[in-house]
């Protein structure tokens, strides 16, 4: 049985190293023709290194449908070279064979969270920065940035603890200006601020210092720092924090919801990832009895069943995104399928050859 399954790895591994590679150049083949398209200059050194970058995210979205390729492709093998016939014999069942395989996914789902929450957050930074180079303009996203300091000038700095950069208003601001012995000299704190022109802070209070012994406060519900901002140049300071990941989304969620503002984009992303992650294990294992069948519309089937994963999925996902429903009913899908799965699975016989 060792020896079998070593030999099906083999294959399912080959399968898996000839399909993402091939699927994932013609992606990148895709998106260096649309870069060519939307870009106001060319550079083709960039745009080279562009879809470089865009690749892990390409691979993460690859990875499920590749998996199910793979085992059709073993099974069509194991089929047509009749290798399937001795397996049986000796007693070693379709099921046997599967339950067997099904490492194979759950390794892949593994390979899947690595890649997320490891290598595509510093890709997708790597590759937006090259974006906005060639196009020459910033990507709108719903983006937030918390517990971030910022130096405004040599003497001046700014510290919040969320910002809706959207919005250019948020919660918990520390204002801090430096005399030129650099201490501090005058200190602003308030609840909330708004972004403007200059910076509005409301319900806080002004700390003057003249010396190591004169200390004024003042508290307000609304005061107006006292210098222009830049609103350009005060974005590009600040270090966004775009939530990519799994553990990214997560934070992004719980800080929104901590500071009151709308998280249900961040929750619905966060799920939406999950199901991704944890795909190539709920399509191989609901599809796995369909790849045994020598009927020509089972391919059909196969095929339509993906695409039914795959756009259910996302539609949960935006009926979340607006509160329609809730955030993990994206995993309904999911929990459907092994359902489908695990009910042909208990009927896939010898005789389905």
């Amino acid at each position: 049985m060792k020896i079998l399954l070593r030999y099906l790895y083999k294959k399912l591994t080959i399968y898996l190293l000839v399909i993402v590679p091939s699927f994932t150049f013609v992606a990148m083949l895709m998106e260096i023709i649309e870069i060519l398209r939307k870009v106001k200059k060319i550079d083709y050194g960039d745009i080279f290194l562009y879809s470089i970058f865009q690749s892990p995210e390409k691979v993460y979205y690859i990875l499920p449908v590749s998996v199910v390729l793979a085992f059709f492709l073993l099974a069509r093998d194991l089929i047509n070279s009749r290798e399937i016939y001795p397996i049986l014999l000796n007693g070693i069942s379709i099921k046997k064979i599967g339950l067997s395989l099904f490492i194979f996914p759950l390794f892949i789902s593994a390979v899947q969270i690595a890649n997320l929450e490891i290598v595509i957050p510093q890709a997708k930074k790597k590759a937006e920065s090259i974006y906005q180079s060639l196009k020459e303009e910033k990507i709108s996203e719903p983006v937030i940035a918390y517990n971030t300091w910022v130096t405004m000038n040599k003497k001046t700095f700014v510290y919040f603890s969320f910002l809706d950069l959207l919005r250019k208003r948020g919660k918990g601001i520390k204002l801090v200006i430096f005399s030129k012995d650099f201490t501090p000299s005058l200190i602003v704190e308030g609840k909330s601020f708004q972004i403007g022109k200059y910076i509005k802070v409301f319900s806080g209070k002004v700390v003057t210092l003249k010396g190591t012994d004169e200390l004024h406060v003042k508290y307000f519900k609304e005061f107006t720092f006292p210098e222009k901002i830049d609103l350009d140049n005060f974005r590009k300071l600040i270090k966004v924090k775009k939530p990519i990941s799994i553990k990214q989304l997560y934070t992004s969620a719980k800080i929104a919801e901590e500071y009151g503002y709308p998280s249900s984009y961040y929750w619905s992303k966060m799920y939406s990832k999950v199901a991704t992650v944890i795909a190539p294990l709920i399509l191989s294992f609901s599809l796995y009895p369909l790849i045994w069948s020598r009927k020509k519309f089972n391919i059909a089937v196969i095929s339509l069943l993906i695409l039914l994963y795959w756009y259910s999925a996302a539609f949960l996902s935006s009926l979340s995104q607006t509160g329609v429903i809730p955030y993990y009913s994206v995993l309904s899908v999911d929990l459907l399928f092994l359902i489908f799965g695990f009910l042909f699975f208990r009927k896939l016989k010898f005789s389905e050859l």
